[in-house]
């Protein structure tokens, strides 16, 4: 398209290259530093939530937004700082099963983040209806990870440990419930921001 002699570029496209733009290193950690920052914040912020938390979110637009090193390089500091600061305790074990368990936000928000066809319905119902699908398969598959793990740990039994995560509180089905929510209808409308931001 021209006007005035002057080609006009397609703005899906030139998200599209500004997401995938290479950051310097300085910049990737000063974001870095900022994002892991959020997390914790958020997350004693919303203690008293039972399971709600930003920080599942946040890694996810981390990768879609910024690529795969600060998506999972934030998953991996977020914990360490928050985790080791935990006020419900430090358990090592623990502590690694959900570093490493939390970057597969940040793997698949980059995956995603990759699919020029989702960059083209960016402003659609069809892309909230798949982020919520996917926060709610993501965070299904970190619960009954970490579960499993806790409850070998713990108990010596990987299935005790996965029915605690639903007994005596549902706290697996609030940790998904609230993130398909957080995915379908919080993350796109901050993707859409990034983006704009992006395009400036």
């Amino acid at each position: 398209m021209h006007l005035g002699g002057r080609k006009l570029e397609n703005p899906v496209r030139i998200a599209e290259e500004v997401s995938l733009r290479p950051l310097r290193k300085t910049r990737i950690i000063a974001l870095i530093s900022c994002l892991s920052a959020l997390c914790v914040a958020t997350n004693y912020a919303m203690l008293p939530l039972l399971n709600v938390k930003l920080m599942d979110a946040i890694i996810f637009i981390a990768g879609f937004s910024f690529g795969i090193i600060p998506g999972v390089t934030t998953a991996l500091t977020a914990w360490l700082i928050y985790g080791t600061l935990n006020p419900l305790g430090l358990s090592l074990p623990i502590l690694v099963t959900v570093m490493f368990s939390e970057t597969i936000y940040g793997l698949m928000g980059w995956l995603l983040g990759r699919n020029k066809r989702l960059t083209r319905i960016l402003y659609s119902a069809e892309f909230c209806i798949i982020f919520g699908a996917t926060g709610l398969l993501l965070t299904l598959a970190y619960d009954l990870i970490t579960n499993a793990v806790f409850g070998w740990l713990f108990f010596g039994s990987v299935l005790t440990g996965l029915l605690t995560m639903n007994f005596p509180m549902p706290m697996g089905l609030i940790h998904e419930l609230s993130n398909f929510t957080l995915f379908a209808f919080v993350v796109p409308l901050i993707i859409q921001a990034v983006r704009r931001y992006l395009l400036r």
